[in-house]
């Protein structure tokens, strides 16, 4: 190696402040950490779906009412997304340039939590009414 600081960065890369994404392993694990956690919890909410095909809206009260089914539900909801979240900010950031990426990024941010808010709320207002 050189004596130059900054190792293998370019002096554009310098101006810039681009380097390495110092975040990628933390998002990799979090992503397969995710995508297993859906694959289980989604062969739970196959089962559930099944399970509450043919009752009325008080018979899926009630199974949702039991806190381990409102709880399973919300992990699947809230993981699910998540994947989501990470999988759509990858695309974007190798995808859209410019001044588009920060406006999709703030956007995919936006509709996530949003639709967290929303499945939650929904889940919640079945199991406890």
């Amino acid at each position: 190696m050189s004596g130059k600081t900054g190792g293998l960065r370019t002096p554009l890369t310098r101006v810039r402040f681009l380097g390495t994404a110092q975040k990628g392993t933390g998002e990799a694990r979090l992503i397969h950490v995710t995508g297993l956690a859906n694959i289980l919890l989604g062969l739970y909410f196959v089962w559930l779906i099944l399970d509450v095909l043919h009752k009325d809206y008080n018979g899926v009260r009630a199974t949702l009412g039991n806190p381990i089914n409102a709880i399973l539900l919300l992990a699947f909801i809230l993981s699910g997304i998540v994947h989501m979240e990470i999988g759509m900010r990858s695309v974007i950031v190798d995808y859209v340039d410019g001044r588009m990426r920060a406006l999709a990024l703030m956007a995919n941010t936006c509709f996530c939590a949003l639709l967290a808010v929303a499945c939650v709320y929904a889940t919640l207002r079945v199991s406890f009414t």
